[in-house]
C-alpha cells in the first residue's frame, strides 16, 4: 500500500476545494479502505503525523474500518500495534485525538476480547487511572469509558470493581476531564444493572448521584460549555433506565435542576438544559414527579416565572431559550399531570400575573393557559367564566408584544375549546377586528404582520366553534377584511389570510357561496408557484384552503374547480416541497370524502402518489460511517483545519449526543416517516369514502400498509392501524350492502361473511393484538381503541369470530381500565401506578377510549355480553365511586350503554348496579347526574328483576323530580327519558297525572334528541291503552 498516497489523500480532503475533496473520497474508498493494509496505514498515521487534524481525521476512518479488516490482520502484527497505540495515547497532546484513539482501541479491544486476547489492556488502563500524572489518569479514564460504551456485556461480571474505581475518580481533585469521563463511564453501565437481582449495584449507583450534580456544578462555575452538555446528556440518559437508579434522590435532583433553571444569574444554555430535562422527567417519571408533594405545583409556578423572562424580541423560532424551554415543561406538566396538580396553581397565579405592570408576566400568562388547554381541555373548560374577561383585556392590552402573545394563546385556546366560549364569541370578535384595524396602518412593519397572522390564526382556529349567530353577523365583514390580506405583501400574511378563509368557509358552508368564486379566483394565482421556498409555503397553504373551502360549499358548487385542482396537485407532488406534499394529501382526503371518491382518472393517480410516498425508502439519521470528507460534502462546503477538528468530535460523538429533540422519541424521525404518517391517514380517507370505487387498490393498500404497524415511529404505527381499521370497514359495508344483509348481534354470525372479508379481517386483527398489547405510546393505544370501539358498532360481530380476538381484546381492555397497561406506566416501570391519584386528561382517554370498546362490544354481541360484563363490573364499579367527575361520569354513561345493549340479559346484575346508580343521582357534578338518570332508565327498562328495583321506584322519582327543572347537561331530557321508561316498564308504579304534564311542557326536546323516542313510545302507549290522561295533555299531545 502506498502510505503517503494515502497522507496526500487525507490532507487533501481538508483543502477547501469540493471536486478534490469528491476526487480524494472516491480514491479512498476504491483504492484503500476496501483493503486490511489501509487499517494499519491509517493507524501509523493516527499516532504518528504531526498535524492533530490528519491525526483525527485517520482515527476516525480507522474506526470505520476496524471490525472489517482487523480480523485479518497478521497476529504476529498485532501485539505491536496495541502497544503502539498505548504509547501513543499516553503522549498525544490533544486531547479530542486522544479521544479518538481511544475509541480505536475500544473497537480493537471489542474483537480481542471475544478471542481472549489483549489480556495486558485492561491492568495497563487501570494503573494509567492511578497514576499521579493528571493526563494519565484522563487518558486511563476516556479509555475506560470508551471500553465499556463499546462492550458493555464484557463488563458484566466486573461491576463492583468498575465501581470502586469509580467512586475514586468521580472524585479526582484535579481534573474535570476524570470526573466527566467518569460520568459517562457510569451511564455507560447502566444498561448492565437489573434492579430485580442485583440491589448492591442499585444501591451504589444511588449514592454516585449527589457526587454527579457536584460534577455538574463544578462545570456551571467554570463556564465549560461542553462539560456541562456532557453532564445533562448523562442524567438524560437514567430516564431511559430503571427509575430505582435514581429514586433515592430523584426529588433532590428535580430540585436542583428546578433552582438552577430559574437562576437568572446562570448561563441562558445551562438553564435550558435543566428545563429540558425536567421536561423529560415530567414525561418519563411522571408518576414519580406526582408522587412527590407539591412538585407539580412549583414545576408550573417557576416555570411560569422563567416564561415571564420573554422578550419582545424573541423569536418564534428559537425553541432552545429558557422562556421558550419554560414554556415546553409547562405543555408536558399540561399533558402527563392531572389538572387538579399543575392547572390549579396557573390559574391561582393567572390573574395576579395578566393584571401585573410587568408585560412579560401578562404575555406569559396567556401563552401557558393556552398551551395548557390541549393537555386539559376539560377542567380549563369549566374555568372558561373566570379566565376570558381576562384574556379579553389582554387581547386590548397598550403593549402590542402583549397583544401578540394572547392571540397566539387564544389560537390554542380556541382549537380546543371553541363552543365553551361561547359567552364571549361576539366580544372576541370585536376585539379581533380592533386588531386587525390597529395591524393594517403600515403594512411594511413587521410586528403588524405578526397581530394580522395571529389574528387569522384565530379566526381558524376558532372558526368552526363559533355560534350561527355569530358568524352570521360578523362573516360577511371578516371574509372581506380577511380577504383583503390576500395581497398583502408578506406572503406569510397571504398564508394565514388563506387559512382563515378555509376555516370560515368549512364554518358557514353554503352561507359562503356568495363569496366562492370571488376568492377563488384570488386563491388561484398563487395554487400555480414552482419554486421559492415563500412561494411554495404559501401554495401550501392555499391547497389546504381550498380543500376546506370544497368540503364547506359542497360538491355541487366547487365542481367547477376540483379537476383543474386534482391536476395542479399531482405536479405538486413532484416540487421537492414536503409541506406541499403533505397539504397535497390532506386536499385529496377532503376532495374524496365531498366527492365521495367519484373523482374520475385521478381517482387513480391518487391512489398511485400515496402508495408511491409509502414505498419511498426512509433516510436514516447520517452516522458518519464515510467520516469527515461526506459530512463536508453534505454540508456543502470544506472546512478549515480549525472548523475540521470541530467536525471531527461531532462525527465521534453522534452515536452517543441525544439531541434533545429526538430524546422525546427515544429514536429519530426521518423526514420521509412524518410524510408517510399524513400519507398513511389519507389513504384511509380515501379507501373509506370511495368505498367500491376504491376496490381495485384495496389490496395493495393493505399490503402496503401492514408493515408500519411495526415502524418505529408512533406516527406510522397509530396511522397505519387505523387505515387498516377503515380498510376493514369500507369492504364490510359495500359488501353487507351488496348482500342486503343487515348484521345481527351475537356469535356465531347470522349471516356468512364473505371470504374477502374474512381475509382481511384476519389482517387486521392479527396486525393489532400484538400492538394493542405491547405499545407503550399512549396515543398509539388511544386510535387503536378508538378504530375498534367505532368498527364494532358500525360493522357489528364478524372480526371478533377473529382466533382468541375477543378473548385477548376483552384482557388488554381490562389491562387499560385498570391502568396496568403499558402505555399507562412510567418507563421501566411495572407497579408504580396504584400509588398516584388521578391522571391527567390524555391518560384518562386512554382508559375512557377503552371504555367505548366495551361499548363496542356490548353493541356487536348483544345479550351475550353479558358475560364479558361480569369480568368487567368490579373495575366500572371501582370508577363509579372515583374522586374524579370525568370518570364517575363516563362509567355512568358506559354502564347506560351497555344496559341498553344487553337488554334483559342485564337482569342478573340489577342489584349490583341499582345502588350506585341511584348514588350518583344525588352526585354534586351534574354531568354524572345525567348520565345516571339515562342508565337507571335503561337498567329498569331492561331488567326483569322487578322485585328489585320497584322497591326504589319512589326514591328514583323523588330524585329526578328536580333535575327536571334544571336545563344543564342535558338534565331535564335525560330525567324526561328516565320517567317514561319507568313508565313504560310499570304505568301503575308512577303517578302519571303529575309527572306527565312536566314532561310534556319539555317537548320537542332540544338537546338530547335520542330521548325522543321513550318519551314519544310512553304517550303512545298511554293513549294506546286508555291509561288516565288529563284532557290538557291529550290535546297538547294531538296538536
Amino acid at each position: 500500500m502506498n502510505q503517503q498516497r494515502l497522507v496526500e489523500l487525507l490532507q487533501a480532503s481538508q483543502i477547501p476545494d469540493t471536486q478534490k475533496v469528491k476526487a480524494a473520497t472516491a480514491e479512498l474508498r476504491k483504492d484503500f479502505y476496501p483493503h486490511p493494509d489501509a487499517l494499519l496505514g491509517l493507524l501509523h498515521v493516527t499516532v504518528s503525523h504531526s498535524e492533530s487534524t490528519v491525526r483525527m481525521l485517520a482515527s476516525v476512518q480507522a474506526l470505520r474500518l476496524v471490525e472489517k479488516h482487523w480480523g485479518k490482520i497478521a497476529e504476529n502484527q498485532k501485539p505491536s500495534v496495541r502497544n503502539e497505540l498505548l504509547q501513543a495515547i499516553i503522549r498525544e497532546q490533544n486531547a479530542k485525538c486522544r479521544h479518538g484513539l481511544s475509541r480505536v482501541i475500544a473497537a480493537i479491544a471489542t474483537l480481542d476480547f471475544t478471542d481472549g486476547e489483549w489480556a495486558d489492556l485492561l491492568p495497563a488502563v487501570l494503573q494509567l487511572t492511578n497514576s499521579d500524572e493528571v493526563t494519565h489518569r484522563e487518558v486511563g479514564s476516556y479509555i475506560i469509558y470508551s471500553l465499556v460504551e463499546a462492550n458493555p456485556a464484557y463488563f458484566e461480571d466486573h461491576l463492583s470493581t468498575l465501581f470502586e474505581l469509580f467512586a475514586k475518580t468521580i472524585r479526582d481533585p484535579q481534573s474535570r476531564d476524570v470526573r466527566i469521563n467518569t460520568m459517562q463511564s457510569i451511564s455507560a453501565t447502566l444498561m448492565l444493572i437489573d434492579s430485580d437481582e442485583d440491589e448492591l449495584s442499585v444501591s451504589t449507583v444511588q449514592e454516585f448521584t449527589p457526587l454527579m450534580v457536584d460534577v455538574l456544578k463544578d462545570a456551571v462555575e467554570a463556564g465549560d460549555d461542553e462539560k456541562v452538555q456532557q453532564c445533562f446528556e448523562v442524567f438524560q440518559t437514567f430516564l431511559a433506565y430503571d427509575s430505582a437508579l435514581l429514586n433515592r434522590y430523584f426529588k433532590d435532583l428535580v430540585q436542583f435542576m428546578l433552582d438552577l433553571a430559574t437562576n437568572t444569574a446562570a448561563d441562558d444554555g445551562v438553564r435550558s438544559q435543566a428545563l429540558g430535562f425536567l421536561a423529560h422527567c415530567v414525561r418519563y417519571r411522571r408518576l414519580k414527579i406526582q408522587g412527590i408533594p407539591d412538585m407539580g405545583a412549583q414545576l408550573m409556578r417557576k416555570s411560569l416565572a422563567v416564561l415571564s423572562e420573554l422578550s419582545d424580541d424573541d423569536d418564534d423560532d428559537e425553541d432552545n431559550t429558557p422562556p421558550r424551554r419554560a414554556l415546553a415543561v409547562i405543555d408536558q406538566l399540561a399533558s402527563d399531570l392531572p389538572p387538579r396538580l399543575v392547572i390549579v396553581p396557573l390559574l391561582d397565579e393567572f390573574q395576579s400575573y395578566a393584571t401585573s405592570q410587568n408585560p412579560g408576566q401578562r404575555k406569559a400568562c396567556v401563552l401557558a393557559l393556552g398551551t395548557c388547554a390541549e393537555g386539559a381541555p376539560d377542567f380549563i373548560s369549566t374555568q372558561i367564566a373566570s379566565i376570558m374577561p381576562l384574556v379579553l383585556n389582554l387581547l386590548k392590552d397598550p403593549e402590542q408584544s402583549v397583544r401578540h402573545s394572547a392571540l397566539v394563546g387564544l389560537i390554542h385556546l380556541g382549537e380546543d375549546l371553541a363552543s365553551s366560549m361561547s359567552k364571549y364569541h361576539d366580544e372576541i370578535i370585536t376585539t379581533l377586528v380592533m386588531n386587525l384595524d390597529a395591524a393594517s396602518t403600515d403594512e411594511s412593519n413587521e410586528k403588524n404582520a405578526e397581530i394580522i397572522r395571529s389574528v387569522c390564526g384565530v379566526i381558524e382556529s376558532l372558526a368552526e366553534g363559533l355560534r350561527s349567530g355569530v358568524m352570521a353577523k360578523y362573516g360577511d365583514s371578516l371574509i372581506h377584511r380577511v380577504g383583503a390580506f390576500l395581497s398583502h405583501p408578506d406572503p406569510k400574511v397571504k398564508s394565514s389570510a388563506a387559512g382563515a378563509l378555509g376555516a370560515i368557509a368549512a364554518s358557514i358552508k353554503t352561507a359562503f357561496i356568495p363569496y366562492l368564486k370571488q376568492t377563488m379566483e384570488a386563491l388561484s394565482a398563487y395554487i400555480v408557484a414552482e419554486s421559492g421556498e415563500e412561494e411554495l409555503a404559501l401554495r401550501s397553504s392555499v391547497c389546504d384552503a381550498m380543500g376546506r373551502i370544497a368540503v364547506g360549499v359542497g360538491a355541487q358548487e366547487f365542481s367547477h374547480y376540483v379537476l383543474p385542482l386534482l391536476v395542479a396537485s399531482e405536479k405538486a407532488l413532484h416540487l421537492g416541497n414536503p409541506r406541499l406534499r403533505e397539504t397535497t394529501f390532506i386536499l385529496w382526503s377532503q376532495l374524496a370524502t365531498v366527492y365521495e371518491g367519484d373523482l374520475g382518472d385521478s381517482l387513480a393517480g391518487i391512489f398511485k402518489g400515496l402508495f408511491d410516498c409509502l414505498e419511498q425508502e426512509e433516510e436514516d439519521e447520517p452516522e458518519g460511517q464515510d467520516g469527515l470528507v461526506d459530512e463536508i460534502l453534505k454540508k456543502g462546503k470544506a472546512k478549515d483545519p480549525e472548523d475540521a477538528e470541530e467536525e471531527f468530535v461531532d462525527i465521534m460523538d453522534d452515536e452517543d449526543d441525544d439531541d434533545d429533540d429526538d430524546w422525546d422519541d427515544l429514536v429519530g424521525v426521518s423526514a420521509q416517516a412524518f410524510e408517510k404518517e399524513i400519507a398513511l391517514e389519507v389513504l384511509g380517507d380515501v379507501i373509506y369514502a370511495a368505498k367500491d370505487k376504491g376496490a381495485p387498490y384495496i389490496e395493495k393498500a393493505v399490503e402496503l400498509v401492514a408493515p408500519f404497524v411495526e415502524h418505529s415511529y408512533e406516527g406510522c404505527r397509530k396511522t397505519a392501524i387505523g387505515t387498516l381499521w377503515r380498510s376493514y370497514a369500507c369492504v364490510s359495508e359495500v359488501m353487507e350492502a351488496q348482500s342486503g344483509h343487515k348484521w345481527e348481534p351475537g356469535l356465531p354470525l347470522k349471516y356468512e361473511i364473505s371470504p374477502h372479508v374474512a381475509k382481511l379481517g384476519e389482517i387486521v386483527s392479527t396486525a393489532t393484538i400484538h400492538l394493542w398489547q405491547e405499545d407503550a405510546d399512549r396515543d398509539v393505544i388511544t386510535d387503536i381503541n378508538r378504530s375498534v370501539a367505532s368498527t364494532l358498532k358500525a360493522c357489528g360481530p364478524a372480526i371478533l369470530g377473529q382466533k382468541d380476538f375477543l378473548i385477548q381484546a376483552a384482557s388488554i381492555l381490562k389491562s387499560i381500565v385498570s391502568r396496568a397497561h403499558p402505555c399507562q406506566m412510567d418507563m421501566n416501570e411495572e407497579d408504580e401506578q396504584d400509588g398516584a391519584q388521578g391522571s391527567s386528561e390524555w391518560d384518562w382517554l386512554v382508559v375512557d377510549t377503552a371504555l367505548d370498546v366495551l361499548i363496542g362490544l356490548a353493541s356487536a354481541l348483544g345479550s351475550q355480553f353479558a358475560e364479558i360484563w361480569a369480568t368487567f363490573e368490579k373495575l366500572i364499579a371501582k370508577l363509579l365511586s372515583s374522586n374524579e367527575a370525568i370518570e364517575r361520569s363516563t362509567a355512568v354513561g358506559v354502564v347506560a350503554e351497555c344496559v341498553s345493549f344487553m337488554g334483559s340479559a342485564v337482569t342478573p346484575h340489577t342489584s349490583t348496579l341499582l345502588r350506585p346508580l341511584l348514588h350518583r343521582l344525588s352526585d354534586e357534578d351534574k354531568e354524572t347526574k345525567s348520565n345516571a338518570a339515562y342508565a337507571i332508565g335503561q337498567l329498569v327498562y331492561h331488567s326483569e328483576d322487578s322485585n328489585t328495583y320497584l322497591p326504589a321506584y319512589n326514591e328514583i322519582l323523588s330524585k329526578l323530580e328536580p333535575l327536571l327543572q334544571i336545563t344543564d347537561a342535558r338534565l331535564q331530557d335525560n330525567a324526561a327519558g328516565c320517567v317514561c321508561r319507568l313508565i313504560l316498564a310499570h304505568p301503575d308504579k308512577v303517578p302519571i297525572s303529575d309527572v306527565l304534564p312536566v314532561i310534556v311542557d319539555l317537548l320537542p326536546l332540544t338537546e338530547d334528541f335520542e330521548e325522543n323516542k321513550p318519551i314519544y313510545q310512553c304517550l303512545y302507549q298511554l293513549c294506546k291503552y286508555s291509561i288516565l290522561i288529563n284532557d290538557k295533555i291529550t290535546f297538547e299531545f294531538a296538536s
